[in-house]
């Protein structure tokens, strides 16, 4: 029998790609299943130049990302509606136009799941593969469903059909009974989030109380340490796992429930947004939770995970490979820190080329477990491994040696400044490691595994840096750049940070780093690894200008470089420098 002309066909085709992307975005937003043309998007970029990719950016701005998944979610939608127009002209019978569905979703599973780093048929993520793969599958079907039934609706004289009529209806009574079986699964395997599929057993909480939460934030790294003292009689043995039956006691602590992420720009990275600060205004010592800067590769949304849900599964080259809850992460000896993490695309010199400048610099104090007491609950590394692959709920991943597990500062934390880690920030939990760019310390944490070989994090994959270490950098706070002050004596003041190297000193020219005068810190460093504040005074001649500049030396002695560089793939260089004009 003789197909429908291309009109009706188009039409059909169209409204089968809408359902499909209608039940992607379903899954999204009901169970965070990403959607395909996210993940394709991701893989794409792995094959973009970091110039062209620079490039981008800086023609599109903020928009960047927005455009490349618009861009995604077109060329996907397009597909399939062509792919559905062609077979409904083609006069594909329902059963043969059914089995288009589950045809689809074998190759999305098979093929672009792997592809895309997801695994064969999703087994690579820490989420349920059975939860991903029904999801998928109620798309498709969904998709051939609404194929069968523009079949039916379009042939006039039931009587010519060919099979019958009846076998026709049968096949799209089937494939709304397989949609139906498919969503059923999917809202059944991920009715308390589907977030991390693992058999192991659950880890014991040490037997001995935690600390108790302090009323105020220490700010000395001396109140840091007394809180961070571990007897070692307390580590857990690693073959200790309690019954899988356990669970918390009726009066336990309710668990914290933080606030909804705030709502964010997102660009090419997810989001690259600036920590709070008023133009021209010096940084305060620590950063408020809601100031404090946000980058994410996430172009949709960020994950939304329970604490009652979320596990942490630590496997590899481990002598007993475990999964732990939240009470357990926070029933471990805990410790205090002040930190400050720094993006590796924050630029040191040049802020005005970005919209968020030199500002994807913030400082906090966090609270958390070592990460050498969490991996002991696993009976600590075995002596074949040589890398971390640290795996987070959105995929994002990062590749750290196995050496920094002896860092006691490295840290599984679930507190920022006093508060629940704000889910922006990656409730409920984020590894914090001294020394390195943001990028090696992924939110959402979900898994930790121990590998014989140096794992590529999502980062690495992109050809950025892999070791991720800190540059030294100092920045002008005040005067803003471009400011017209009065004639006379003025101060200068900004921050400067070195990672875990430490600041040394800080020095800053007037004459566009002619001469260079030393400025006073105005607070000891508060951690290891902390910026620290600076100010000083020049001044400005009357009716001229003045050129400042500041650089940083390190705890090692080694200067701030003034050669300029951009953040791709290194982290960025150069030395800050503005101009400011007598009023």
């Amino acid at each position: 029998m003789r197909g429908p002309s291309w009109l009706p066909a188009v039409l059909v085709g169209s409204l089968a790609s809408a359902a499909a992307m209608l039940l992607q975005n379903l899954l999204r937003d009901t169970w965070q299943i990403r959607t395909l043309p996210e993940r394709i998007m991701e893989w794409l970029l792995l094959f973009v130049p970091l110039d062209l990719f620079e490039r981008g950016l800086g023609q599109l701005g903020a928009d960047a990302k927005e455009v490349a998944l618009t861009a995604t979610l077109v060329g996907m939608a397009v597909t399939l509606a062509v792919i559905a127009a062609c077979v409904v002209h083609a006069a594909w019978p329902g059963w043969r136009l059914l089995a288009l569905g589950p045809g689809m979703w074998l190759v999305t599973m098979a093929v672009v799941m792997p592809v895309t780093g997801a695994g064969f048929f999703a087994t690579g993520l820490l989420i349920s593969p059975v939860l991903t793969a029904a999801g998928y599958l109620l798309v498709f079907l969904g998709y051939a469903s609404v194929l069968v039934a523009g079949r039916l609706a379009l042939v006039r004289e039931r009587a010519t059909l060919e099979p019958s009529p009846n076998v026709e209806r049968r096949a799209f009574v089937a494939g709304v009974i397989g949609t139906l079986a498919a969503g059923g699964i999917t809202a059944f395997v991920g009715r308390e989030g589907g977030l991390v599929a693992s058999t192991l057993p659950l880890a014991a909480a040490p037997t001995v109380a935690p600390a108790p939460t302090p009323t105020s934030l220490p700010t000395t790294p001396a109140v840091a340490a007394r809180t961070a003292t571990v007897d070692e009689a307390t580590q857990l043995p690693a073959a200790t796992v309690p019954p899988p039956t356990s669970v918390p006691s009726p009066t336990a602590e309710p668990l914290p429930n933080p606030p909804p992420p705030r709502r964010i720009a997102r660009d090419k990275d997810g989001s690259l947004t600036a920590a709070g600060r008023p133009r021209g205004a010096l940084a305060p010592p620590l950063t408020a939770n809601d100031d404090f800067y946000i980058v994410t590769k996430n172009a949709v949304q960020d994950p939304l995970v329970d604490a009652a849900a979320w596990r942490l599964v630590v496997d590899g080259e481990v002598r007993s490979p475990v999964q732990l809850d939240y009470r357990t992460l926070r029933a471990l000896p805990a410790v205090e820190v002040t930190k400050t993490l720094e993006c590796i695309s924050n630029f040191t010199a040049a802020c005005n080329l970005t919209t968020f400048g030199c500002d994807l610099i913030s400082t906090a104090t966090w609270r958390g477990a070592r990460l050498s007491d969490v991996l002991n609950l696993a009976g600590g590394l075995k002596p074949t491994a040589v890398g971390l692959a640290c795996l987070a709920t959105d995929e994002f991943s990062a590749g750290l040696p196995a050496q920094v597990v002896d860092d006691p500062d490295t840290l599984v934390v679930y507190e920022m400044n006093g508060q629940p880690l704000p889910r922006e920030h990656g409730f409920p939990a984020r590894l914090l490691v001294p020394g390195r760019y943001g990028m090696k310390n992924p939110k959402w944490l979900a898994g930790i595994r121990a590998m014989t070989q140096d794992y590529a994090g999502w980062y690495e994959q992109r050809s950025w840096n892999k070791d991720g270490i800190v540059k030294t950098m100092a920045r002008i706070d005040a005067p803003a750049d471009a400011a017209m002050l009065p004639p006379g004596e003025q101060r200068i003041a900004g921050i400067a940070y070195a990672g875990d190297r430490g600041v040394a000193r800080v020095e800053f020219s007037s004459d566009g780093g002619a001469t260079w005068l030393t400025a006073r810190l105005l607070e000891s460093m508060p951690g290891k690894d902390a910026m620290v504040r600076w100010e000083g005074s020049f001044v400005v001649p009357s009716g001229g200008s003045a050129i400042l500049t500041v650089r940083a030396t390190d705890g090692t002695g080694d200067v701030q470089t003034e050669e300029f560089q951009l953040p791709q793939p290194d982290g960025a260089s150069g030395r800050d420098s503005i101009t400011v004009s007598a009023a």
